[in-house]
């Protein structure tokens, strides 16, 4: 195997352990009914953590669009 084809193979895992890295830097905070994560430690970015989360919730939305399209009943 060349090097850059371990390196494709490497890449799945190698973005998990930075993703992990980043979730667990993260604390919660709570301010009345939001939950707010802060930053533990400033050396480590929180970028891929926060694209995740930004793609669940799209994700999310769209899905709740596709049901109640197919609830809407023109009889």
């Amino acid at each position: 195997m060349t090097p850059e084809q371990r390196a494709e193979y490497l890449k799945p895992f190698t973005l998990t352990s930075i993703l992990k890295e980043e979730m667990m830097n993260l604390r919660e905070e709570t301010e009345g009914l939001n939950i707010i994560l802060k930053q533990a430690n400033k050396g480590i970015k929180k970028d891929k953590f926060s694209s995740l989360e930004y793609g669940l919730y799209y994700i999310e939305e769209e899905e709740e669009k596709k049901k109640k399209k197919k609830k809407f009943d023109a009889k």
